[in-house]
């Protein structure tokens, strides 16, 4: 029985320390916090009536910490960006290197075959009209009949 007691008195010894110690260690972390929040408020401008010129230093000199870390990383990111750009233009290059190889393939085929044929990404070519198949003489009447108005003084 006595060593039960024993046990429960070393243990609400133990929780007591432990009590104090958690609001301690609690009063302290407020403490941090607080000192933070404080810092926080005078980075972002705010209070800054009662700093003096060592602390406005020392502030100023955090700022352009940050500020240069800041743009390290804005920068770091930009590179690993334009890279990655690089890299889908070149294989996009290469994948329409390639798509017109196979179209070079595929018409080369078709103008074998048919020489007569324009190729599907030429202009069209007008003929050239010839002499021979162009008449220049006026009928009036029907197509069949020819009469020309020169020749014949008749009308119908």
């Amino acid at each position: 029985m006595q060593k039960s007691i024993d046990r429960y008195k070393a243990y609400t010894k133990d929780t007591v320390n432990n009590k104090t110690q958690v609001k301690a260690d609690a009063l302290s972390l407020a403490k941090k916090l607080e000192a933070l929040e404080d810092t926080k408020r005078k980075i972002l401008g705010e209070n800054l009536g009662g700093c003096s010129t060592e602390e406005l230093h020392f502030l100023e000199g955090k700022i352009e910490k940050s500020l240069r870390v800041i743009r390290g990383k804005k920068t770091q990111l930009l590179e690993q960006q334009i890279a990655k750009l690089k890299e889908k233009e070149r294989t996009l290059l290469k994948d329409n290197e390639d798509l017109r190889g196979k179209q070079r393939n595929l018409e080369a085929p078709l103008l074998l075959s048919a020489p007569n044929c324009v190729a599907p990404l030429q202009p069209e070519q007008e003929p050239v009209p010839r002499d021979e198949d162009v008449e220049t003489e006026l009928y009036i009447g029907l197509p069949g009949v020819r009469c020309s108005s020169r020749r014949s003084g008749q009308a119908k």
